[in-house]
């Protein structure tokens, strides 16, 4: 069994940790190394960690332009309380998949989020 194979089976058991460790090896091998660069981002995004899941779905993107790849990083972006940020990669991922339903929401929510942030 593959480092990626196995990481997705440790992710499908919720085992994040694990499973981000498999990634890593995955990646050092290039065993579907764009997937796995994601992969260890949503693993990241699972446990909170956005600033370094973003580190890794900024890799991803450069690997593969894939839409979900940018709507976690405009998720993460929010998460992060950057809403401009978030806007702008869940605008991208958009553009690639116009179907994406999450995209469309997360899309109309952002800006209404943000101004009730900045009222008093």
């Amino acid at each position: 069994m593959s480092y990626f194979q196995e990481a997705n089976n440790l992710y499908n058991l919720k085992n994040y940790k694990d499973a981000l460790h498999m990634y890593n090896k995955a990646i050092l091998s290039n065993d579907n190394e764009a997937d796995s660069l994601y992969n260890a981002g949503v693993c990241l995004i699972k446990l909170k960690e956005y600033e370094n899941a973003i580190i890794y779905l900024k890799r991803a993107v450069q690997k593969k332009r894939e839409s979900k790849y940018f709507f976690n990083l405009g998720y993460c972006h929010a998460m992060l309380n950057d809403s401009k940020k978030a806007l702008i990669f869940f605008n991208k991922a958009w553009s690639l998949d116009c179907e994406d339903d999450d995209c469309r929401k997360a899309i109309n929510i952002i800006p209404n989020w943000y101004s009730s942030k900045m009222s008093p």
